[in-house]
């Protein structure tokens, strides 16, 4: 058995709130999980007043509320976004 058949075996493992597993979904339909759980992550952290962490073309990003973007190094916004 591969390791992803065990990993599917032994966890469900969904995206957001996804009523079924990534395993067993097709790309498109992770596609739009994946865009639900980042709509929320949004909500989530805004409505906080925090900026949101992402991975952007190798960079650590922080994204407002606002819009700005900025590039993160240890913790700090150093420098605008625009990638």
């Amino acid at each position: 058995m591969t390791e992803q058949e065990l990993i599917k075996k032994d966890i469900t493992l969904l995206y957001g709130i996804a009523e079924k597993s990534i395993f067993s979904m097709t790309a498109e339909e992770r596609k739009a999980a994946a865009s639900i759980a980042l709509q929320r992550a949004k909500e989530a952290a805004f409505t906080r007043g925090l900026p949101i962490i992402i991975l952007e073309k190798g960079k650590v990003i922080a994204e407002y509320a606002n819009g700005n973007r900025f590039v993160r190094v240890n913790g700090k916004d150093i420098e605008p976004w625009y990638g």
